[in-house]
């Protein structure tokens, strides 16, 4: 039977700030199991103005022990992340899945980011940012007991790296507000100097 990982967290940042460093939340110092991104497309489609951005990002994949000794696992692992963002909402749909390893677990992401509304405040106005997640994990491994052992470890995993996730993510959002206040204090010098 597939598992199922479900998390919901409130970014206490705008839509339009949190969206606007969503494609930068790597590296941090939080995403240590985080090797490499590499970006293979990046678009905006010219008749729905939505930015498409897939991505390959390699990670250690932190498998249980007894899991990658019984099948001999390498340390790492692939997943393709395609991420569609509306500027005009704001709001992204990040979908991804494993490339590697699928022939012991399967795992396929849904996660969302849209404004957190409250009466009178709907969109890139709102304050705040929610973050859903939702994961299914299956494994076809052709021992019932041991599939289900490495969907509960693969659910288990997620649920680890949920918070480290939101953790780094937090810190990316903190860095972010630090640089535009820096670029917002240099082009205020810059005006008071000039004639």
């Amino acid at each position: 039977m597939p598992k199922v990982f479900e998390n919901e967290i409130v970014y206490n940042y705008s839509p339009v700030h949190t969206i606007n460093w969503l494609l930068r939340k790597y590296p941090n110092p939080f995403a240590t199991h985080v090797f490499s991104v590499d970006t293979l497309e990046r678009a905006i489609d010219p008749d729905t103005g939505l930015l498409r951005s897939e991505r390959i990002i390699g990670v250690q994949q932190g498998a249980p022990k007894w899991i990658t000794k019984l099948f001999q696992l390498p340390e790492t692992a692939y997943v393709r992340e395609v991420v569609f963002v509306d500027p005009d909402t704001p709001s992204a749909t990040c979908m991804s899945m494993n490339l590697n390893l699928a022939q012991y677990v399967s795992c396929l992401e849904l996660i969302t980011y849209k404004p957190k509304e409250s009466p009178g405040v709907t969109g890139a106005d709102a304050a705040s940012t929610v973050f859903h997640q939702h994961a299914l994990l299956v494994s076809q491994f052709p021992t019932r007991l041991v599939a289900r052992r490495i969907e509960k470890a693969s659910v288990d995993r997620f649920k680890t790296n949920a918070g480290i996730g939101k953790e780094g993510f937090e810190w990316v959002l903190a860095q972010g507000l630090e640089y535009a206040e820096s670029l917002r204090k240099r082009l205020m010098d810059c005006e008071l100097s000039s004639p």
